[in-house]
């Protein structure tokens, strides 16, 4: 039969893959860039056992029960399997580890790494057993005998070596190995291997071909080429029975030859060319072969034998149980007793040595007992986390990274771990240093309150950051063990396995304690509310069920509401918080950011961060949400899930932005703006909003659709908007649609009772169900577009009216006459047009002589600075005290200077009034006032 491959899988992130098997061969298992190691129980597994063991894994082999793992601190690290515990660690080397090889025959493990230096180590770690000398660049692979005679390396300076174990000296040198000095730029891995069963022949590649050399003379046996392959070879593999070769070259060919007669059985194209990092057989011997390439995916190449894997892995089995119970099957034979002494039931006898249950066979068509359904297995429920933190497990991590600051923990070698507590302000607080003496492994951080806490002893201890900098802690009653904690400005929660949600003020006094309706997940808190996210019920088959309890605080009253949190299929929930106006907020690991509109009570997804990625591996870690900016603050962790703690990750700004259809149209960007604005505290100017509205009010005139055009007239129910709307439509010849609007606005009035009894009353029901923070008291006709923050603002802005042309005294008026402070007018940000959307109405009038800037007669600067100190303040706040000094002795000065000018040319301008003829005063008189005085 033809090798078939099946499709590929993501694994693991962009980079360097390892792959193995398990030795029982029904697990795989791979490790990559993103520093996870997976085990699958078969290609098509959608939900393998992640577990991370550091920032990066390049190397990954199993040996007897245990997996040894190439971690980011360059040390083979041993695991138990399957609990993944750490099992001690095996070697170190002071450059990464670039491979671990092992064999069937053989108690040892062949590391090397980049440091040039390869070892075959004890699997219990100690010294090694053997260290191979003479390297001059990165060691690539190594390879190690059965019958631990003979080992070779493949180095990164261009030459294979091969060495006699007893005699630890070079007994072999081949130049092969394309040179290069780090193992990164490797395109050529030069892996190599001996033939498993005997040890007969090395096997290594070598350009194009595979050249396999006999042991005993090292002379050149055979080689293995096919004419389709059109690169260099990267590696090469024996089967687990020695009969069969695998080799994969530099483009993501992969060919297996038979060694006895030399045929090539088949050649495999990589379906996207990428080079093939690592190679494993099923130890089982039927033909599978699962590979990984350099971008982290994971394949699977069937019938490499030749012959149909499955039929093969099915007959291996069978034989396998029928070797194993031949004893059983000769006592069962011998010492068999029957109800019937000259009856022997075969059945039960097939049943026993063949391990059947006697459920299986009772299950068949025919029997007295019916079968029973299978039971559905769903997902194991999420565990408790904190958001914006990194694995517990890690030596350095984060955690807790929030809009205050960034809380770090380090782990030494010798267990001793320290935590760092960096600000963003450091004007506000100044960093902290602690000694984690209590191995806390939870933190939150506010403007208020650093909290900490460990499992066991469970106990929450909390730091003050307000004024003198007190610590206060608590401990949790014998049974309870703190499973989450979150820190605000006024509060401090934490959550326990007893499913108690506990409150605390800022600075230690017990407020409340709260049943929870589930096992708790995650907690998060604004002001004086708390977040607290539990299992509603069991997982499904492949979603969690969520729910959240919003606890909001106001002095002795407590409020509670219980909402269901969406999730995406299939996800989890990665992070939970609020925004900068405490709308609460939910993130999948699918890259989904929802927001939940307290007074709409929907949950509303604001920002998919996977548009915002390049790879499909890479990731975001959320920080902080601005409604008021629209703005989602998140770290982009490439090929991975979590940032790095060395060097400081960058943080970086993603728009917030509505997931409506066809965004790339430009009806749909107007449509998602004002459906954002509406629903989110946005800092939106509301002309802004009233252009955005009007552009898709002559979208909708422009094709020629004016039923929409008028729908979204009504919808807005803006006074201001309807004559410019009109104006525009009669323009376009719309003399229909401009009719209608003008008669729109006097009939709202008229039908809006009629029209709006049952949406009112349905809203009016929503409210009474309402517990937490909604005061709805606004009209149900006003506009749904328009931000309710931008409507609050129109409402107490004074009303612009134009000011009336005071005359002189003797009815002529002067023109050029200058108005004071107080009469002048702001322009107002209502307008689309200053001709069309602005009203003007009188104001009131001002009088010449109510200027509170004006000094006293013979006040001096210092008075009249304290006498109007409040009321500069008020006019510029953005200056700072010694700014506001300056720009006070300027003001003084002019109006000084003004005053002075006035007194001079009172005389002229009565003479002016009183006569009407102008007397042209001396030029130099005039420019007298805006002449230039040097300071002395």
């Amino acid at each position: 039969m033809k090798i078939q491959s099946k499709p590929l899988r993501y694994a693991h992130a962009e980079g360097h893959t390892d792959v193995c098997y398990t030795e029982d061969g029904k697990n795989i298992v791979t490790c990559g860039n993103d520093g996870d190691v997976r085990i699958w129980l078969d290609i098509e597994d959608d939900d393998p056992t992640s577990h991370c063991v550091g920032e990066s894994a390049l190397a990954v082999c199993f040996k007897e029960k245990r997996l040894y793992v190439a971690n980011d601190n360059h040390a083979v690290q041993a695991y138990t399997y399957p609990a993944f515990n750490k099992d001690g660690i095996v070697t170190r080397f002071t450059a990464p580890v670039t491979q671990i090889k092992s064999s069937t025959k053989i108690e040892a493990l062949g590391c090397t790494s980049e440091n040039m230096e390869a070892k075959i180590c004890s699997l219990e770690g100690g010294a090694p057993l053997f260290v191979m000398k003479d390297h001059q660049g990165p060691v690539l692979s190594v390879a190690i005998c059965p019958h631990m005679k003979y080992a070779s390396s493949a180095c990164g300076d261009g030459v294979l070596r091969i060495y006699d174990i007893d005699t630890q000296k070079i007994i072999k040198e081949i130049s092969c190995v394309p040179k290069i000095n780090t193992f990164y730029a490797a395109k050529v891995l030069c892996r190599i291997d001996f033939e498993p069963t005997e040890g007969k022949y090395l096997a290594y590649p070598n350009n194009r071909d595979i050249i396999l050399l006999d042991c005993e003379s090292w002379s050149q046996r055979m080689v293995f080429t096919h004419s389709s392959i059109k690169c260099s070879i990267s590696q090469c593999l024996f089967s687990p029975c020695g009969q069969y070769l695998a080799g994969s070259t530099v483009a993501g060919q992969i060919a297996v030859w038979e060694i006895e007669s030399g045929n090539c059985i088949g050649i495999i194209d990589h379906p996207t060319s990428h080079n093939v990092t690592a190679l494993a057989w099923n130890p089982k011997g039927n033909g599978v072969l699962v590979y990984c390439d350099i971008v982290g995916q994971l394949g699977m190449l069937t019938n490499c034998y030749g012959k149909d894997s499955s039929k093969s892995d099915t007959d291996v089995e069978m034989v396998d149980r029928v070797e194993d119970n031949d004893e059983i099957l000769d006592n069962i034979i011998e010492n068999y007793e029957s109800d019937d002494d000259n009856a022997i039931s075969l059945q039960k006898l097939r049943n026993e040595t063949l391990g059947l249950d006697k459920d299986e066979d009772e299950s068949r068509p025919g029997s007295r007992h019916t079968a029973q359904a299978p039971t559905i297995v769903g997902v194991p429920p999420q565990p408790p986390f904190q958001p914006s933190s990194t694995p517990v497990h890690l030596e350095h991590r984060y955690m807790c990274w929030n809009d205050i600051g960034i809380v770090r923990c380090h782990t030494g070698e010798n267990g001793e771990s320290s935590i760092d507590v960096e600000f963003h302000d450091t004007n506000i607080h100044h960093g902290i240093h602690l000694n984690n003496y209590l191995n806390h492994s939870m933190a939150s951080l506010s403007s208020s309150v650093l909290a900490l806490a460990c499992e066991t002893p469970s106990k929450l201890v909390c730091i003050s950051l307000v004024g003198s900098s007190k610590e206060w802690s608590i401990s949790m009653p014998d049974a309870e063990e703190i499973l989450c904690i979150t820190a605000a400005s006024g509060i401090v929660a934490c959550a326990t396995n007893a499913r108690l949600l506990r409150l605390f003020t800022s600075m230690g006094t017990q407020r409340q304690v709260i049943s929870l309706m589930g096992p708790v997940v995650s907690l998060a808190a604004y002001n004086t509310t708390v977040f607290a996210v539990y299992h509603q019920s069991d997982p499904g088959v492949s979603d969690q069920h969520l729910s959240v309890d919003i606890v909001a605080l106001n002095g002795r009253q407590v409020r509670c509401k219980s909402v269901s949190v969406p999730l995406t299929p299939g996800s989890r929930l990665s992070w939970l918080g609020a925004t900068d106006s405490g709308s609460p907020c939910s993130y999948d690991n699918t890259g989904i950011l929802r927001l939940y509109d307290i007074a709409s009570g929907a949950w509303m997804p604001i920002c998919d961060t996977t548009t915002h990625s390049r790879g499909a591996s890479d990731s975001w870690f959320i920080v902080y949400i601005s409604e008021l900016t629209q703005k989602v603050r998140a770290i982009l962790c490439r090929g991975a899930s979590y940032p790095l703690t060395a060097p400081k990750p960058i943080v970086t700004e993603l728009n917030i932005q509505i997931p409506l259809c066809e965004l790339d149209s430009e009806k749909s960007q107007y449509e998602e703006q004002l459906v954002r604005w509406a629903h989110t505290t946005a800092d939106v100017d509301i002309k802004t909003a009233r252009e955005t509205a009007l552009k898709l009010f002559a979208l909708a005139c422009r094709s020629e659709i004016e039923q929409r055009a008028l729908e979204l007239m009504e919808l807005l129910k803006d006074d201001r908007l309807l004559p410019l709307a009109a104006k525009y439509a009669s323009r376009l010849g719309r003399i229909h649609l401009a009719d209608k609007l003008t008669n729109i606005a006097q009939t709202w009035e008229e039908e809006s009772d009629k029209l709006n009894v049952a949406q009112n009353s349905h809203f009016q029901e929503l409210d009474t169900q309402e517990t937490y923070d909604v005061n709805n008291t606004e009209d149900m006709n006003a506009s749904l577009i328009i931000p309710q923050k931008v409507k609050q603002k129109v409402e107490s802005m004074t009303p612009i009216k134009p000011v009336p042309i005071k005359c002189s005294p003797s009815g002529a008026r002067n023109p050029f006459r200058k108005q004071q402070e107080a009469t002048k007018n702001v322009q107002s940000p209502l307008t689309l047009t200053d001709r069309n959307l602005v009203e003007v109405h009188p104001t009131a009038e001002s009088t010449e002589n109510n200027d509170p800037l004006k000094p006293l007669v013979g006040e001096s600067f210092m008075d009249w600075f304290s006498r109007n100190k409040t009321t500069l303040e008020e006019q510029n706040p953005e200056l700072t005290p010694s700014e506001l000094t300056r720009h006070g002795v300027k003001m003084f000065k002019n109006v000084q200077n003004k005053d002075e000018s006035s007194k001079e040319t009172g005389q002229k301008r009565k003479l002016e009034d009183s006569n009407g003829d102008v007397v042209n005063a001396p030029k130099q008189s005039k420019l007298s006032a805006f002449a230039f005085h040097k300071k002395t």
